[in-house]
Formats: C-alpha cells, sequence, structure tokens
C-alpha cells in the first residue's frame, strides 16, 4: 500500500466514525425522544434548546413551590394570630367572671 492508499483509508475512517461527545450528545437527544440527524452541531444546539427549556420549567416550578409555601405561611401565621386573640378575649372574660376587673 502507498502512502496515499493508507491515508484514504485512515480519513475515511475517521468520517465514518463518530467521536464520543457527538454519541453522548445523540444518547442524550433519545432519552428525551428526539431522533438526531446525525450532525454533531445540529444534534449539540437540539440538546442545548431541549436543556435550556428543562431548566427553566425547573426554575418555574420552584418560584411557583416557594411562593405556595410562602402564602402557607402567612395563612398559618393569621390563624396563630386568630387563635392568639381569641385566648386574650377568653382570658377577659374569665377575669370578668372571677371579678379580677
Amino acid at each position: 500500500m502507498s502512502v496515499n492508499s493508507i491515508s484514504m483509508a485512515s480519513s475515511m475512517l475517521s468520517c465514518n466514525m463518530i467521536d464520543s461527545e457527538h454519541q453522548r450528545i445523540m444518547r442524550q437527544l433519545r432519552a428525551y425522544g428526539v431522533e438526531p440527524t446525525g450532525d454533531k452541531s445540529v444534534d449539540k444546539a437540539k440538546l442545548q434548546k431541549i436543556e435550556e427549556s428543562k431548566q427553566n420549567q425547573n426554575a418555574q416550578l420552584s418560584n411557583n413551590k416557594s411562593n405556595k409555601e410562602m402564602s402557607e405561611n402567612k395563612v398559618s401565621e393569621s390563624q396563630a394570630e386568630n387563635k392568639s386573640q381569641g385566648a386574650d378575649q377568653i382570658a377577659m372574660l374569665n377575669k370578668l367572671k372571677l371579678g379580677l376587673l
């Protein structure tokens, strides 16, 4: 074999081989239910778009959860205040009944 035929054979093999990063990208796309195109740059862009979308969804869920917790805390504080006021009123009535006031 000549040097040219060896270099041509190796270049053909390298064109047909997919690098490990592209393999990882294709696996992740398939995991998301998206069929890879075979073009690394297109597949990488698709994957980045999907991951950004998921991050945005997670951020929204986090915000909704924290807003819900805050509103629940406010309700709990309001209920505690109402119970405290009720206890104060009962104490005042008891003092009146006992003639302490």
